[in-house]
């Protein structure tokens, strides 16, 4: 399992991405504490999981270090608010382009703008990173405990079915998921409700039934609006954006998520 960054300077510099980036790829020690905030009675009996609550990307930045050098900061920063612009822009036109495509295209144009010309394998190593990242280090328990209490997982996320697997697969949860559920299949990355109603068919429960747990505030919204109860997983203690719909709770790791499902922590 990769570790978190133990030197100030380090952890200062993945947090500055986090922060250029909307929160997604934070890295923030999941030991800080975080208050809970709300509950609900509503009975719990699946969730669906954003990738990036179970997975850290700081491989992504440790590959932009090797190519960028002191840039690859904010090479990352910058691709990373452009890649989520891509997605929503292609499903607010009603297009569509696979995830690993438009993660290229958002690498090469900011590479551009930082005076930076990244060759065909550099693009390829930075995009296939999102393969291989990180299990954050509260998961897995968090998980056993989840599943022990009779909770059905699953994970939806704009990434492909090929790269959630391999993710999963590397972190060793794989056979605690029933559903590996990516917007491919519907051809609408989130927050589109089309993306959140597969966990629906999927689970073939209610909305009201089924969890979700976002990384980023415009995900646990457009969850929240789909009819989830939701926890934003807010690992970067970003502030709220007074445009998104509140989550019912809001946590810095996988405790929140426990509590949703009304189950103690691990």
């Amino acid at each position: 399992m990769t570790q978190l960054p133990k030197s100030r300077r380090d952890a200062l510099s993945t947090m500055s991405f986090a922060l250029a980036a909307g929160g997604l790829f934070a890295t923030t020690p999941a030991a800080i504490a975080f208050p809970l905030r709300s509950s609900t009675s509503s009975r719990i009996r699946a969730i669906a999981f954003d990738a990036f609550v179970l997975f850290s990307p700081r491989p992504i930045v440790l590959r932009a270090r090797a190519i960028a050098g002191d840039k690859a900061d904010t090479l990352v920063a910058a691709a990373s608010e452009k890649l989520f612009g891509y997605t929503w822009y292609y499903t607010s036109a009603g297009h569509y382009a696979e995830f690993d495509e438009l993660a290229r295209t958002a690498f090469e144009s900011a590479a551009g703008n930082l005076g930076l010309k990244l060759t065909g394998g550099e693009l390829d190593e930075l995009v296939s990173g999102y393969a291989n990242l990180a299990l954050w280090p509260d998961v897995r328990a968090a998980l056993e405990v989840l599943r022990a209490g009779g909770v059905r997982l699953a994970i939806l996320s704009n990434l492909s079915e090929q790269t959630l697997w391999a993710n999963l697969r590397a972190g060793g949860v794989d056979d605690l998921f029933e559903f590996v559920l990516s917007t491919d299949r519907v051809r609408q990355f989130k927050p589109s409700p089309r993306a959140y109603d597969q966990a629906v068919s999927a689970f073939r429960v209610p909305a009201y039934e089924i969890g979700f747990a976002a990384s980023a505030s415009w995900d646990a919204s457009g969850a929240t609006w789909f009819g989830f109860p939701t926890v934003w997983v807010n690992r970067s203690h970003q502030p709220a954006d007074h445009a998104h719909t509140a989550a019912i709770l809001e946590s810095s790791g996988m405790d929140g998520i426990l509590k949703l499902a009304a189950i103690g922590a691990a």
